[in-house]
């Protein structure tokens, strides 16, 4: 029995992807789970504090709007994110 490649859809059309390929795909998505599991932790914590202290409003941290330095530093990030992965995955930033 042959072993058949793993299809992924790019572009509209199906591509198959190589072993290393997969490798980086899995590298990244370990990453991103980490990273997740990071800030989840992170901001239990911190909300765990602030409501121990008296200081959270779970409808006040739900209506939040970042004003516009915070929100231009978010997207930078968010990018500095993605670019990132997108070397981890070999591809053109």
């Amino acid at each position: 029995m042959t072993e058949r490649p793993i299809i992924a859809p790019a572009s509209g059309q199906d591509q198959p992807l190589a072993a290393a390929d997969i490798s980086q795909l899995v590298a990244v998505t370990l990453r991103l789970a980490m990273e997740l599991s990071a800030l989840r932790e992170r901001v239990a914590t911190h909300e765990s504090l602030l409501q121990r202290h008296g200081l959270l409003d779970t409808a006040t941290v739900d209506a939040y709007q970042p004003s516009g330095d915070e929100t231009a530093q978010r997207l930078q990030q968010a990018r500095a994110l993605i670019e990132s992965l997108s070397r981890d995955l070999g591809a053109p930033s």
